[in-house]
């Protein structure tokens, strides 16, 4: 169970992807030991994305999870701060090698989100915390994800 979450100020508009693994575990890969390891840090997502592509809603899409840190975007005309508050975390497990059945539930899962909520962005936590973070990672597949969501706007 997840409970590292509070309250929503403002309205949904961006997608926050994350590539996440326990390196300390038997199995880096398996999805319990993520979240056990969400749940040592401190931290959450929203959904987490399984090497078999299936989707853990982890948090209420409601409600704020606490996924992004210390975050701006990163447009010229947008850089607003505190992206948790109008953002919705998405964790893959692993660390730069995703499956097949991550991409295919990513873009499903992103199609569902879509039709509850106006996405603008779809990001990295890369792009918004730039200085701190790296994931997804440089071999994640963004022409992939431009070419399913051709409304919103990538780094």
């Amino acid at each position: 169970m997840i409970v590292h979450f509070d309250e929503r100020p403002s309205k949904i508009d961006t997608i926050i992807i994350h590539s996440c693994f326990a390196p300390d575990a038997k199995d880096p890969f398996d999805t319990q030991e993520s979240i056990s390891l969400f749940n040592q840090c401190g931290v959450s997502a929203h959904y987490l994305i399984s090497r078999d592509g299936n989707i853990l809603n982890l948090v209420p899409e409601e409600k704020r999870a606490w996924h992004a840190g210390i975050s701006k975007l990163p447009f010229k005309d947008d850089q607003r701060e505190a992206v948790n508050d109008f953002s919705i975390g998405i964790e893959l497990i692993g660390e730069s090698d995703f499956t097949e059945d991550q991409y295919l539930a990513l873009i499903d899962l992103i199609n569902q989100i879509n039709t509850r909520h106006k996405i603008k962005y779809i990001l990295g936590h890369n792009h918004i915390a730039p200085n701190r973070k790296t994931d997804p990672g440089e071999n994640f597949d963004w022409s992939r994800l431009k070419s399913s969501f051709k409304d919103c706007l990538f780094c």
